[in-house]
């Protein structure tokens, strides 16, 4: 009996040291627990019955709240915006998403929560079911701040939107394709010079019987194809004639490079550059290096100003390599562009739009380039410029065409109002000038006066030289003339060897020094002829205004001045009555 009670009293030690044992441990998990709960980046909270009942201090710098006492008192829906990110009630998304936890032991979603200040800000919540009990359920719950992921997100989904934009809004054809010759993509402008989908050439091979009808041109493009592609490079520029969808025929240039284990090609539509020689010329500088390079030279600089990259078109016009001008700022603005650049500069960088403008550039060995900058920015996700793209078309040629269409406009003009053989203005113009300076002197109330000139005996210079002497005493008796006239009084050839001379502002009494100086100076001096010097007199039938005369009244005034003067021993003046 006494050995039984001894038994029992062991066993039942046996079963308190377990109890203790079992305790002992639990206690540890427990301190474990709290160890990793307090010390945890994420945010851990445990609900019980939709409220907060612990939490750890990674919740409370997380939300911003002063301390665990004043989050505590804080409900669950005051830590959502009104609505989620999908537009659906924060409320009611709430209950969904716990009542799935509850439902299926545990539920991770994305959630927007707000921080005490206001601020929103992205989390992923794991919800961990504790008890489901109808009177008491506690959800377990962990919240990640995701803000970093979310920006990275955006970020790779900008550049990927970038580019697509630059993919679709090209004008260019680009294509895609695997190892297996199988098309992956097709731009819009692609179907637009082709008219061909990827539906109608899913692989290289059907591209090919599509577009070269002909056995001998398809064989040819295909060795072609094929000979650069075993040289996995950049390919040469190649010019091919193709049948687009409808039945056209075009030409295309084609380009492309390798992607790892992807085929890259580039196409440009030349039909009218083919049409054209004039367009050739300008288009094979454009067109070349489609892919890697724009055809018109081309810098992107960092936000301060750096070069970044240079394309082989500004090597070649501008004389710099790459190497010589990485990380540096271009000294190629000439004193008197510097003004325009900054001003146009300020303007994309303020305004964020493309600028362009006429300006001139200097090339490395300081050759002076007129050139039409376009440039635009890049921006950031949070709209920040991070880099500029500046593109220079050389505008020399264009630039020396407007000049020789100016100077050849000025020419036609001169020649339209001068007379060819003294320079002198013609008969059209002369008449003009007096029919405007007559408005203008009764506007003003002022005289004006001409002088119908005839140089005496003129045909006898002809007979007697030859009428290129007689040419040549004309020029120079012009010459003289415009040497003696004031610089505001005109003269036009009326015909042959008479003269009209027109003297603004001019009463009898100005005028009548001028002409009398005029016929002086003329009788006075031999004209240079190529047979030498020879004397000559004229005879000025002067009228002066009145008021109301026209053109032709005052010339026929001054005609039968001149008449008189002729007849009276010419080399002398007369006044029209």
């Amino acid at each position: 009996m006494a050995e039984r009670q001894t038994r029992d009293q062991l066993k039942q030690q046996i079963l308190n040291l377990e109890k203790q044992l079992k305790k002992k441990a639990e206690l540890n998990n427990s301190d474990k627990y709290r160890i990793m709960f307090e010390k945890s980046k994420d945010a851990i909270l445990i609900i019980e019955n939709e409220k907060f009942v612990d939490c750890n201090q990674a919740t409370v710098d997380m939300l911003g709240y002063k301390n665990k006492i004043k989050f505590l008192q804080t409900h669950p829906s005051e830590l959502s915006p009104k609505k989620q990110s999908d537009g659906k009630d924060s409320f009611i998304k709430a209950k969904e998403m716990m009542d799935i936890a509850l439902k299926n032991g545990s539920n991770r979603f994305e959630w927007d929560h707000v921080r005490a200040n206001g601020e929103v800000f992205p989390v992923e919540v794991l919800l961990t079911t504790i008890s489901n009990q109808e009177d008491k359920r506690v959800i377990h719950t962990i919240w990640r701040d995701i803000t970093d992921r979310k920006l990275k997100e955006k970020i790779r989904q900008k550049e990927k939107e970038t580019i697509s934009t630059i993919l679709e809004s090209t004008p260019h054809g680009i294509t895609l394709i695997d190892q297996h010759n199988k098309y992956l993509y097709v731009n819009p402008y692609f179907t637009e010079i082709t008219g061909y989908t990827i539906k109608d050439i899913p692989t290289r091979y059907d591209w090919f019987k599509k577009v070269y009808p002909g056995k001998k041109d398809r064989q040819m493009a295909s060795e072609a194809w094929g000979k650069d592609s075993n040289n996995m490079c950049h390919e040469k520029n190649r010019e091919f004639k193709i049948k687009c969808k409808n039945g056209q025929f075009k030409h295309i240039e084609f380009r492309s490079t390798f992607l790892k284990d992807r085929k890259l090609s580039v196409l440009t539509d030349i039909t009218q550059r083919k049409e054209s020689e004039a367009a050739l010329k300008e288009s094979e500088e454009r067109l070349r290096g489609i892919l890697f390079a724009s055809p018109d030279p081309m810098v992107i600089y960092s936000n301060n100003g750096k070069t970044e990259y240079i394309n082989p078109a500004f090597e070649a016009l501008f004389g710099w390599s790459f190497d010589e001008l990485e990380g540096k700022r271009i000294p190629f603005v000439p004193e008197g562009e510097k003004k325009i650049t900054f001003e146009k500069t300020k303007e994309l960088l303020e305004l964020g739009i493309k600028v362009q403008f006429e300006t001139k550039r200097l090339t490395k060995n300081g050759n002076r380039i007129d050139v039409i900058i376009s440039a635009s920015c890049i921006k950031k996700v949070n709209d920040e410029i991070s880099k500029l793209i500046v593109v220079l078309k050389d505008n020399t040629e264009q630039k020396q065409a407007k000049k020789e269409l100016k100077l050849l406009n000025l020419k036609l003009k001169h020649e339209a109002s001068h007379d060819p053989l003294t320079g002198a203005m013609n008969r059209r113009a002369i008449l003009d000038i007096i029919s405007k300076e007559l408005i203008r002197a009764k506007r003003r109330n002022t005289k004006l006066s001409i002088g119908l000139c005839d140089i005496d005996h003129f045909k006898l210079i002809n007979d007697v030289y030859g009428h290129q002497v007689g040419d040549d005493a004309l020029c120079s008796f012009v010459n003289l003339m415009q040497n003696t006239l004031r610089p505001y009084d005109l003269l036009g050839r009326y015909g042959g060897e008479e003269f009209l001379l027109v003297m603004p502002d001019s009463n009898e009494s100005a005028a009548n020094g001028v002409y009398e100086r005029l016929r002086t100076k003329i009788a006075d001096h031999k004209l240079p002829t190529r047979s030498g010097g020879v004397n000559i007199t004229v005879s000025i039938g002067i009228a002066i205004s009145t008021g109301d005369e026209t053109a032709d009244a005052m010339i026929a005034k001054a005609d039968n001045a001149l008449y008189q003067a002729k007849g009276n021993g010419r080399n002398q003046l007369v006044y029209a009555d």
